[in-house]
Formats: structure tokens, sequence, C-alpha cells
């Protein structure tokens, strides 16, 4: 009892007493460093922030890659990048390099950044291509509505060898639509032989006949027809294929982006979990060599090397979902081939690009111009104009049918009968009409096209109540993932440097190894929390982006441009391994073989 008043070992002391003990013996230790002329480690953070990440942007045209140019492979552009993805191109979901090497860069090797990513996508993913191939089918769409103008070629022989009417008839001409609803042709035919009294009229002249013909809608079919329609429809798929192009990059571009941080972070998991093991590992081999210098009782090292299998366990678990993350971000990264390409963990960055505060948003003016650039209203305006299209045609169809009619003949050559009731001019015109008297096709047709129209404006209604919903959610998210980082960092500080100073009194014997794991291990979670807090940053800054409706590549190549974070990094906890054998705790008097129970 009076030793125990007497203070002589940490653990009669006080909390406090014993932490103000240790934090005398650190100050004086670190004085000593300074006299010294060497300069103890300290955690900086930097103050300098670039511009605000989110650009404004007066158009939502996103540049597009020609298929003919070379493959943008790991860069958009050999200015702001430097480096290809052709690493030793290989089949299918074969990697370069192995993905669970340990992640650390060569001299030649840069690290894979963003704008990597996204570029692969632009040059070569299906899903991306597969809506610029949709050009294509609207073009052959369009030129295939074209075809009901194309002009016809007619011919016809025709013989009746048997009976008392013996004739031939042979004529050949030509015939198209006109844009306007009318039809003209022009031809010529001859007929040779003895015809029935009431098909005079297919009998000619011995040189054969000339004939025009010509007929124009009035009414109905005039201003626009089924014909025109396909036309215009086809015209108006042909315009959306950009927005289609742009809305698949979007939606593409953000799952990528998640891909490619989530990557990011659990690289850094593995780092901090490697370097946490091999700190373990590094003491154990001095446990072992106190134990057999008598200095430490083996229970210290037996309870090491449960830790060395703990700390193995959480690497080989950080490393699983490393592997993870690198199959699946081979999904949207690609080799110059457009195979899936697994990154190396070479081309692992060391840490986050510096995360930039960012400033106040006005969301009417931003919401306009998403608006503006989000391919979505767009896509559906033009479904509403084809929509439009087929109620104006049920519209005219309403009318009755009325058609001006022309026809002009002239028979040439030897009369071919001794009337010569085949030799003058002959001219026809009139009108003709039709109409049917409920008209309940167009009538039924003009009502099911409004109520399309309706549908397609209620559901572009939601669409921009959508874009607003989440340009106000991720924003908030942005703003408070700010506050998260600068909230963590602050925190894993503050665990580095308590972590500091009880190593130093752990070199001293004044506290056990299952105290100084628990601080190792608060401070490695307090590392994966602010590397969890960077990615959602990173995240939730790449879809405000995106739900502005701003080219992901532009983005990401500003994000890639940034320098690297100034914040601490995955595995500071075993940046500041013990650099000396630690010593006996002051109260380990005991013999090496007393029981584990009655030492602790």
């Amino acid at each position: 009892m009076a030793s125990a008043q007497s203070g002589t070992t940490p653990q009669a002391r006080t909390f406090a007493q014993f932490l103000m003990t240790v934090e005398d013996d650190f100050d004086s230790s670190i004085q000593t460093a300074q006299d010294e002329n060497v300069q103890p480690v300290e955690v900086e953070v930097g103050n300098d922030r670039p511009n605000n990440l989110v650009a404004d942007q007066e158009t939502s045209d996103f540049e597009e890659l020609p298929a003919s140019e070379p493959t943008p492979s790991r860069r958009s552009s050999s200015e702001t990048t430097g480096s290809s993805l052709s690493r030793e191109p290989t089949d299918g979901f074969s990697s370069s390099g192995n993905p669970t090497a340990t992640p650390e860069l060569t001299a030649n090797e840069p690290p894979l950044s963003l704008a990597d990513v996204v570029a692969s996508l632009y040059r070569s993913y299906p899903e991306i291509n597969r809506a610029r191939i949709e050009g294509q089918v609207a073009s052959g769409n369009l030129t295939s509505a074209y075809g009901s103008y194309d002009t016809k070629f007619q011919a016809f022989s025709l013989t009746e060898p048997t009976g008392f009417y013996r004739n031939s008839r042979n004529g050949l001409g030509v015939a198209r639509q006109t844009w306007w609803g009318g039809y003209v042709s022009a031809g010529y035919r001859i007929g040779r032989g003895y015809y029935q009294p009431w098909y005079k009229e297919r009998q000619t002249d011995d040189a054969g006949e000339f004939k025009v013909a010509f007929n124009q809608a009035l009414l109905q079919g005039r201003a626009i027809d089924a014909e025109r329609v396909a036309v215009f429809q086809a015209r108006l798929a042909q315009q959306a294929v950009g927005p289609l192009v742009q809305q698949s990059i979007l939606e593409i571009s953000r799952e990528a982006t998640a891909a490619y941080w989530e990557w990011v972070a659990t690289g850094a998991f593995l780092e901090a979990q490697r370097e946490l093991l091999e700190l373990a590992e590094l003491r154990g081999e001095q446990y072992e060599a106190g134990v057999k210098a008598g200095k430490f009782a083996e229970i210290d090292l037996i309870l090491n090397q449960q830790l060395i299998a703990e700390r193995r366990t959480k690497q080989l678990e950080s490393e699983q979902k490393f592997q993870a993350t690198s199959f699946k971000l081979s999904l949207y990264l690609r080799d110059d081939a457009g195979r899936p390409l697994v990154p190396s963990a070479q081309w692992l960055p060391k840490q986050f690009p510096q995360i930039v505060a960012p400033e106040p948003m006005d969301f009417e003016a931003e919401f306009a111009l998403a608006l503006a650039r989000r391919p979505e209203p767009q896509v559906l305006q033009y479904e509403v104009r084809q929509v439009d299209l087929e109620r104006q045609l049920a519209c005219n169809q309403m009318l009755p049918r009325l058609d001006f009619i022309s026809e002009a003949s002239q028979d040439m050559g030897e009369p071919a009968t001794k009337a010569d009731d085949k030799g003058e001019f002959e001219l026809v015109i009139g009108f003709q009409s039709e109409v049917p008297i409920q008209r309940r096709k167009a009538r039924g047709k003009l009502q099911s096209t409004a109520g399309k129209i309706q549908q397609i404006n209620e559901k572009i209604r939601l669409v921009r109540n959508k874009i607003g919903a989440e340009i106000q959610v991720q924003n908030n998210s942005l703003q408070l993932a700010t506050q998260i980082v600068r909230q963590s960092e602050l925190s894993l500080q503050a665990a580095l440097e308590t972590l500091d100073r009880y190593r130093f009194a752990f070199e001293r014997g004044k506290i056990d190894l299952i105290y100084l794991n628990l601080l190792e291990t608060k401070v490695n979670e307090t590392e994966i929390k602010l590397v969890e807090a960077q990615q959602t940053w990173f995240t939730s800054l790449a879809a405000l982006q995106i739900a502005l409706g701003i080219d992901p590549l532009e983005q990401a190549m500003t994000v890639s441009s940034l320098p690297p974070s100034d914040l601490p990094q995955a595995g500071s906890a075993g940046d500041r391994p013990t650099g000396q054998e630690p010593e006996p705790p002051e109260n380990s008097d005991q013999p090496e073989d007393q029981d584990p129970e009655e030492d602790a």
C-alpha cells in the first residue's frame, strides 16, 4: 500500500498525473533534439487552396474523341498527362502488373489519374460506343424515310395471243411523289392488234402514245402527310443522338469516378494495414531478442505474435477489397484495343489530390445552366416534337380529301383506225374528293397524341424537379464532406501526436504493449476515416459536376492537375516506428516464468 502511494509506477498514479509526466518527458526529448539540430516530425496543414473546381460552362456539348484519332488511353491529351495506357496490352481481364503488389511507383510509372479513366471511357467504353452508333441507325432511318420520294421506273409488256381479240401492249415510264402531297408521272406506251370495243383506250396509233399526268392534294395531305412525318421524325431522332451520347457519358462517368476513388481509397487502406503489420513484425524481432536476453516476459512475445496474426488478417482483408476494386475499375479502364485493363498497384496514387473548399453556390443560376446542359430534358423535348408531328397529321386527316387531277396525252404515227380518233391532243382536268363521315380514325389519333404529349410534359417537369433536387443534395453533400475532411484531419493529427507520446513512454517501459496496440488501432481507424472522408469528398464533387451537366473529361483533367494533398497519408501510424528496443516495464521485476494472470 505504501508503495502504491509513493507513485513509483504508472499504475499507482492517477491518469492525469501519468499523462503530465509522459508529456514532460516527451517535451524534454524534443528540446534535446532541437539542441542537437534535429527537427521533430510535424504534420503540416496547407492553407493554399486553388479556385473552385465546379467550373461554369455556357454549353452542354461534350467534346467527343474522333474514332480516327489515336487512342487517348491513360491521358486525354499529351499536354495534360504525357503517358499512355499501352502498358503491355493483355487479353481480357488480365493485368499488365500484379494488382496486389506493393503500391509503390517506379521512376517511369506515373500514377493512374482520374483523367486517364474518363478518357478511356470516351474512347472505347461499349455503352458509350453503342450510343454513338445510334447516329448511324438514325441516319439509315432518315434515308429510308426519304425513299417515299424516290423516282420510280415503270414498265409493262402484255400480250393476248389467243381468242378473237389478239393484241399486245408495251409501255414504260417514270413517276414520283412530290413533297407537297402531289404525284407526277410521264411515260410512253404502244398497242398493236385488235381490241375489245370496251377497251379501245388501250389502242394507240402506229408510233405509240406519250402521256404526262399530275395530281395535287388541296386539303388533306397538302400541308402534311404520313411520308413527311416519317422524314421529320427521322431527323429529330438523328438530332437526339447527341443528347443521348451525353446522357450515356454522364451516367457512365459517375460510375467510373466512384470506382476510381474507391480503388484509391482501398489502396490507402491496404497501405495502412501493411505498415501496421510491418511495425508489429519489427517489434516482434525486438521482443525475441529481449526475451532471449531476459529483459521481457515471454507473455509479451506471445501477445505481439497474436497482434501480428490479427494485423495480417486485416491486411489480407484489405488486399481482398483492393483486388475487387481493381477488377471493378477495369470495366472502365481499357487499353488501345478496348479490352478491360486491370490497373497495376504500381499505378496507385500515394495521396488524394488537394482538397478544395467549394465556393457558395447560386442555386437559381446553376439550376438554369444545368437545365440547359443536361441531356435528359433535351431528349424528352425531341420526343414531344415527334409526337406533336403525329398530332398535326391527325389534325390534317380531319379535313376532306380533295385532289386536283390533270392528264395530257398525244398519239404519234399513222392512225390505228379509219376514224383517226387517236390523233388529237387529249387533256383531262378535274377534281376528286373523299371524306369518311365519322372520321373516327383521325379523331382517335388526335386524342391519343394529345394525351401522350401531356404525359411527356409531366415527365419533363419531374425530370427538372429531380435535377434541382440532385444539385441541392450533392452540393449539401460536398459542403458537409469538406467539414468532415477537416474534422477527420484534426482528429488524425491529435491521434498521431498522442501515439507519439505513448510510443515515447512505451520505449521507456512506462506502458505495456496492450495499451500501445489499442492506440495504434485507434490511429489506424482514424486514418481510415480520413481516407473515407476524402473519398466521399471527391465522389460528391464528381456527382455535383454531373448533376450540373459539366463535361466529365474536362473536370477530371482539372482534378488530376491538382497537387497532392498535404493531409497525413495512409500509414501514418507506421511512419514512426520505435527507434530503439523497448525497455521492460518499471514494475516488471517478477521472474520470466511467473503466471500471466499474476503478472496482470
